[in-house]
């Protein structure tokens, strides 16, 4: 005979109190104002800051093998895409 849920259900005790709350964890880190974006600041884990977007510049997207960037800041969505072509 195959057990339903409900049957399983009633098997369980009352739940049991609340634990007390962990650690804080790392996050994001506090700030950030309208139009920045959080980047990692090294390799290390949660390592990161707040910067504000830019452009890449001619000498950033030339020669690169592939460069993505947006920007929304002005409510539309623009795109920088390195395609490797001039």
């Amino acid at each position: 005979m195959a057990l339903f849920w409900t049957q399983l259900a009633s098997l369980l005790g009352p739940p049991g109190q609340a634990g007390p709350p962990g650690p804080q964890g790392a996050g994001v880190p506090a700030g950030g104002n309208e139009g920045q974006t959080l980047r990692k600041r090294s390799n290390s884990d949660y390592d990161s800051e707040w910067v504000q977007a830019s452009p890449p510049s001619a000498e950033q997207l030339a020669g690169a093998q592939r460069y993505q960037w947006w920007d929304t800041s002005d409510g539309a969505l623009t795109l920088y895409i390195e395609d490797g072509v001039s």
